[in-house]
């Protein structure tokens, strides 16, 4: 998961005067759906803006996953109250998963300056809600599909919505429904749209991306289908989960040198009896023995994780495992989270002390940032792939930030020879 992000882009010199503001929080399913978002808007006339004083229209992109982060959302909600009134005629929309579970009529309750809401479940019939407000679009208007989010090579495009697991932390199936998988007829359509528009890597997306199963096709031949694609220099996805990989992806990853070597691959604990209990799926032998596989087909794979501290019933030796997997695991990164719970059962209320959950939360937070230390370190005297986004900075296939003196081709993927690591980047010279 990432921080909230704002829309930024570049107005269009005499371009027209109406200007959308979007805040998205969330994942980089929400990113994603917020890109089409400002697109159904541009088809109407509207450009994005930075500038929430100078927008005639504001859309809010909800997440849930997180207590925390509904309320970030919901405050954020409440602060465009003085908007809405030094701009009646404005229209304000909340969209996303805290829009699904909180319910419009929650929302238009507690805030009734609030015009249109639609939740992650109808988030594709977005359109509809700005066809009631502003009319049909224009079909005049030529959209091009520019990433708001990520540097312009790279375009994400969303292959699936919705999860059909039961892990007993997570509210996404109750928020964004079963799992529902976009044709592939349609995949390859919008990716080669975002190809078209300038990118160079596209980042395929989905709550259990590797689950993708659609008319007969798998998502290893999927992933064959959009590798195919004139104009594509890298492949990436996210996110996926470990029971989901075959021996199908394990041959691709190790003949196919475009599709990233990097996957981000939620683990969440390293204690067997807290992964059951979470419903994972899988054991902790389990996880480590798919990372040896993934890492015997592609030897320079770098891999990235998720961890959840302090799940109910979580003891110091349940800890003390995780704490072991940071290591074990070799994780170039890896986002960790208190566990908030999602749901009022009793039995899933945290059962550690708010100072005991920050305790631990530090202690892997330490362990994670000096075991990324290592692995930055040991890729110095190596070779790396990197699509450059300026002259100077640029990202590896591995997912590592990159930085040379001078001499980078924007969008161009060239060879760099690692002799320094500082912080998260990676410092070289072209070859």
């Amino acid at each position: 998961m990432k921080n909230t992000n704002k829309t930024k882009m570049t107005a269009v010199p005499g371009g027209p005067a109406k200007r959308v503001y979007i805040v998205t929080f969330g994942c980089q399913m929400n990113e994603a759906d917020s890109e089409d978002i400002a697109a159904a808007f541009r088809a109407r006339g509207y450009e994005v803006t930075p500038e929430l004083k100078k927008a005639d229209a504001v859309v809010v992109n909800t997440c849930t996953v997180r207590q925390k982060a509904e309320d970030k959302a919901v405050s954020q909600v409440g602060r465009l109250r003085l908007w809405k009134e030094r701009h009646p005629e404005g229209k304000l929309f909340v969209v996303g998963c805290a829009a699904q579970k909180l319910g419009a009529k929650y929302l238009k309750s507690r805030f009734p300056f609030v015009d249109e809401v639609v939740g992650a479940r109808a988030i594709e019939r977005f359109e509809d809600a700005l066809e009631a407000q502003y009319g049909p679009a224009d079909a005049a208007i030529e959209i091009s599909h520019k990433n708001l989010f990520r540097s312009p090579q790279t375009a994400y495009v969303t292959i699936m919505r919705g999860c059909s697991l039961k892990c007993s932390y997570c509210i996404v199936p109750a928020v964004r429904g079963p799992a529902s998988f976009i044709p592939a007829a349609e995949i390859l359509e919008d990716s080669r749209a975002k190809l078209a528009a300038g990118a160079k890597e596209l980042v395929l997306l989905g709550q259990t991306v590797n689950s993708w199963r659609r008319d007969g096709a798998t998502f290893s031949e999927l992933l064959m289908e959009v590798l195919r694609l004139p104009a594509i220099e890298r492949l990436r996805f996210m996110s996926p989960h470990p029971l989901y990989y075959d021996d199908a992806f394990i041959k691709l990853l190790a003949g196919e040198p475009k599709l990233a070597r990097h996957m981000h691959l939620p683990v969440q604990s390293g204690s067997d009896r807290i992964l059951k209990a979470m419903r994972r799926g899988y054991s902790r032998g389990e996880y480590l023995d798919l990372l040896a596989r993934l890492r015997a087909a592609a030897p320079d794979l770098a891999v990235s994780t998720d961890f959840i501290v302090g799940y109910p019933g979580e003891t110091e030796g349940d800890f003390a495992d995780t704490l072991r997997l940071v290591q074990e695991g070799r994780f170039s990164m890896a986002y960790c989270f208190k566990y908030s719970p999602r749901t009022d059962r009793p039995e899933m209320r945290t059962a550690i002390t708010g100072a005991e959950m920050e305790r631990r939360l530090a202690r892997l937070l330490a362990a994670v940032r000096e075991n990324s230390r290592v692995v930055l370190n040991e890729r110095i005297g190596k070779i790396e792939e990197v699509l450059f986004e300026t002259e100077t900075h640029g990202r590896s296939s591995g997912n590592f930030a990159v930085r040379v003196k001078a001499g980078g081709i924007p969008g161009k993927v060239s060879t760099v020879l690692v002799d320094g690591a500082e912080k998260n980047t990676l410092n070289g010279k072209l070859i």
